[in-house]
């Protein structure tokens, strides 16, 4: 039966031959290997993948009880179980920003020394640099860390859709907690696609599926397009090179870029330019060191938060609720812990996320409601 253009019939019939040829291929097998052999190859016949079984929906309830509060694996800057881009011009140092990353992982210490990052096990698959460049650049940064490194030069030099599989074999029983590519130019080119087709970010949204299956942060540095006239002044999602589906397979997205007419030596701005995570529009001023090649915050932007200053919020929301059992809303929580409205927001959000605040509605005639917060009891 042939409907909107898609014959079912026929794609059984294919399937079903898919099916009989893997079972001649396994009788091969078991006809050549011994009785021990014989018996593994029947257990994975066993276990063949019903072709037309559909997978169960869930319910909205399933979901939200199944929810995990989120896990920062370098506070405010990227979290377990996503897929984050740092998009950079080239020369721009975001390889040398993604050593200090994978180091401050690595080490549990601090990224820019400023950031918090949990200790854990890091890979980082290396294609835009040779070992020995890689050796200097670390030798340099005096990064002695122990980080996993696979080179293109060991046979790891593309990540299109059929080569996952491979990526996901190396992270068995490794228990990384973050991994590393650079860059999305070199790995995934290998394909049929170019950096402007949809299709060339196919593998992007695999491998955010394959980070939040695994409860890993995945971190993809790709370039930003050269500025159309005179000199970069801020970066936005158009900035970011090839199809938009580049930046929309990704859970969070930052940019790394120089500033201009800036009195500060080698200042650069780190930008948060897609947050599901991350604070969207965040950005911090980084100072670069050229002869140690290390990154150093030197202010962040209007409004932002220091990581530091979040903790200071978050203790004065919660101590202002354990002082009291009145509902309050952003406007009166600003006032008494003394920070603004829309840092107040963003703190009472986590603060839901995490189930130590409720929230709720107050309607008032037309328009968008009042959200009022209160301890949970």
């Amino acid at each position: 039966m042939a409907e909107f253009g898609y014959d079912i019939d026929a794609q059984e019939k294919a399937d079903n031959e898919a099916y009989m040829n893997k079972n001649r291929a396994l009788k091969v097998v078991a006809e050549s290997t011994d009785a021990a052999d014989v018996k593994s190859v029947e257990v994975k016949k066993s276990h063949l993948p019903n072709v037309h079984q559909l997978p169960k929906p869930k319910k909205v309830s399933e979901l939200i009880k199944d929810k995990k509060p989120k896990n920062w694996l370098i506070e405010q800057i990227g979290a377990k179980g996503n897929l984050m881009l740092l998009a950079g011009e080239s020369g721009s140092g975001k390889t040398s920003l993604c050593y200090s990353m994978a180091d401050a992982v690595a080490t549990g210490g601090l990224f820019l020394n400023t950031f918090q990052a949990k200790k854990q096990n890091v890979l980082f698959i290396q294609a835009d640099e040779s070992s020995s460049n890689c050796s200097e650049k670390l030798t340099t940064m005096a990064i002695t860390s122990d980080i996993d490194f696979i080179f293109a030069e060991d046979g790891f030099n593309r990540l299109t859709v059929n080569d996952l599989n491979k990526f996901e074999h190396l992270l068995e029983g490794k228990n990384y907690g973050a991994v590393f590519l650079d860059s999305i130019t070199t790995l995934l080119t290998g394909g049929k696609h170019t950096m402007k087709d949809a299709e060339f970010s196919a593998p992007l949204y695999f491998l955010n599926n394959i980070a939040s299956k695994k409860n890993i942060l995945i971190v993809f540095t790709c370039h930003l397009r050269k500025p159309e006239k005179g000199e970069r002044k801020r970066v936005t999602k158009h900035d970011v090179m090839g199809s938009g589906a580049i930046f929309s397979s990704a859970s969070d997205v930052w940019s790394l870029h120089k500033a201009i007419d800036s009195q500060l030596e080698d200042h650069y701005y780190f930008h948060c330019l897609k947050g599901r995570n991350c604070q969207d529009d965040a950005f911090y001023n980084l100072q670069g060191d050229d002869e140690a090649y290390k990154w150093y915050i030197h202010s962040a932007g209007d409004g932002q938060l220091t990581p530091d200053e979040e903790r200071s919020c978050t203790a004065k929301v919660l101590k202002l609720f354990y002082e009291q059992d009145s509902a309050l809303n952003v406007y009166q929580i600003a006032n008494e812990v003394k920070f603004s409205e829309k840092q107040v927001r963003r703190v009472c959000r986590d603060l839901v996320l995490t189930n130590k605040l409720n929230r709720f509605e107050q309607i008032q005639g037309v328009g968008r409601p009042t959200w009022f917060y209160k301890h949970v009891i």
